[in-house]
């Protein structure tokens, strides 16, 4: 069994002849001659291989035949490594031999499935493929592809293009692969792409449209040092953040710009909260660093939801102007703004920046004294309820914005600490306080969505005399729902803090007295 330990850089289509001539690249090695690979993948009719995370492939270069097995991708910060199994594959009976496969779970699927496989997509694509040893002991593959991935289901064809520089390590570290790829990235258009190419085939042949990643729940336990918790957790933010900063560029649901947006903030919370057990300046560096970074596509979320959080309601409400020209004024404004997102995070500012962070996780020092994880985990948590009861007392004692935004802050730091550190507590409470805590939020980000929406329509008020009138109108009609909503957000809060909290007793341990 192999153990592939690769990065995958996405690049536009015409950028292929930029990338072959670039100094980094033309001056390394050629391994052999390019070749055309031509690449079946199989499964059973229902799945049931893919569902289990492990992929079937042949693959014809010129007249030899070969077979792989892939199980379960690991991805961390956009390197992926996951077992492989390679094997001469014989054309002329069309069998595949599975006893090469020294994972007794693998090979027992593989074997049970055997007679059900069949073909079900194809990629075809140009590889040129290239080496890098800049140094003794560090030896990188460059994988140039150029081509398509296929799906055909009755007369109906789809097609998706491949344009991709993938980096093997051959021998190195992670830190040596990505310094590389830092170095490339500072002059090439090229973006960290965790989507493999069987990923692709499958979306191809359910015909699914891209959609967001959305964060998973990282199972920590408690054996785990903070230096292990803390790079689970990260390294789960920074693939929502690389899966979504892609999908922004390439596509127009503003769905990828918000979760972009919630997997910033998240990892800008847990910088924040592992901060004392980080190395000195790390979590303050990051954390402005990706602030800047969200502030860049910021506006385009906040055009995105405006309609809904700030027109609608009005809109229907009798007696209401005519609506249109601030409704075609907005549809511009967005448009120009998602632009901009795309400039910002197209940016090699923006895409090194992933791939510096993700060689900062991957080199990050464990700390030499670190305290028990549940410990604290549940002294994290407390104080994070602790700044929401402070917060709230202001909040009711004044009644504005500002102080209702910052009540909003601290839940929603509360939320993600709190699904960082899920697996540590009993379940059915950490699910019941988050659910709550849910609706806690919903209600203060409409009011945020109302304000930002009303600051907007002022300063665009100033400038466009034909949006004036409907802008005071609009804002008359929040004012007066604006005072009812407040105390409802804020009598949430108050009943939140008096629920019982999931930290105050451990799944494993007992609480502390």
């Amino acid at each position: 069994m192999a153990q592939e330990i690769e990065l995958k850089l996405a690049f536009p289509s015409d950028a292929l002849q930029h990338i072959r001539r670039h100094p980094l690249i033309a001056g390394t090695t050629r391994i052999g001659r390019a070749q055309t690979l031509e690449n079946t993948y199989y499964d059973t009719a229902d799945f049931a291989l893919g569902k289990a995370l492990v992929a079937v492939r042949t693959r014809r270069i010129g007249r030899r035949w070969l077979q792989t097995i892939k199980s379960a991708n690991v991805s961390a910060g956009g390197l992926s490594s996951r077992p492989e199994w390679e094997q001469a594959f014989d054309r002329k009976t069309g069998r595949f031999d599975f006893s090469v496969v020294d994972d007794d779970a693998t090979r027992a699927l593989l074997e049970h499935y055997a007679d059900s496989i069949v073909p079900l997509f194809t990629t075809v694509f140009h590889r040129e493929t290239r080496e890098f040893a800049p140094r003794p002991g560090v030896r990188i593959l460059l994988m140039i592809d150029a081509g398509y991935a296929r799906s055909s289901q009755g007369e109906t064809a789809r097609e998706a293009p491949i344009s991709e520089l993938e980096l093997e390590l051959v021998e190195g570290t992670a830190g040596d692969l990505l310094d590389y790829a830092l170095q490339l990235g500072a002059e090439l258009p090229l973006m960290p792409e965790d989507v493999s190419k069987a990923q692709r085939g499958y979306q191809l042949l359910h015909n699914m449209p891209p959609r967001a990643a959305r964060a998973k729940p990282v199972t920590l336990n408690t054996s785990m040092t903070l230096h292990e918790a803390f790079r689970a957790q990260a390294f789960d933010c920074l693939h929502v953040w690389q899966a979504n900063a892609l999908g922004a560029i390439m596509h127009d649901d503003p769905d990828f710009i918000h979760q972009l947006r919630v997997a910033l903030r998240r990892l800008r919370t847990l910088l924040r909260i592992f901060e004392v057990h980080l190395p000195l300046g790390f979590a303050g560096n990051w954390q402005l660093q990706l602030g800047e970074l969200a502030n860049g596509v910021g506006q385009a979320r906040d055009l995105d939801v405006m309609y809904d959080s700030v027109l609608e309601a009005p809109a229907k409400s009798a007696g209401a102007p005519s609506f249109e020209p601030l409704e075609q004024y907005l549809h511009a404004a967005s448009q120009a703004a998602r632009v901009h997102v795309r400039e910002v995070l197209h940016s090699p500012s923006a895409r090194i920046l992933l791939l510096q962070f993700s060689k900062a996780l991957h080199t990050l020092p464990a700390q030499t004294k670190e305290a028990a994880l549940q410990a604290f985990a549940r002294d994290s948590l407390r104080k994070l309820h602790k700044r929401i009861e402070i917060r709230l007392r202001h909040a009711q004692a004044s009644g504005t914005h500002h102080d209702l935004h910052r009540v909003r802050i601290a839940s929603k730091r509360l939320r993600y600490a709190l699904e960082f550190f899920a697996s540590l507590f009993d379940a059915k409470a950490s699910n019941h306080y988050l659910n709550r805590l849910a609706k806690v939020l919903r209600e203060f980000g409409a009011l945020n969505d109302i304000a930002v929406g009303r600051a907007r329509l002022q300063q665009w008020a100033q400038t466009q005399e034909n949006l004036r009138e409907i802008s005071t109108w609009i804002a008359g009609w929040h004012s007066a729902h604006e005072k009812r909503r407040s105390h409802r957000a804020l009598t949430n809060v108050a009943e939140l803090l008096e629920m019982p909290t999931p930290w105050k007793r451990s799944r494993n341990v007992k609480a502390i007295k």
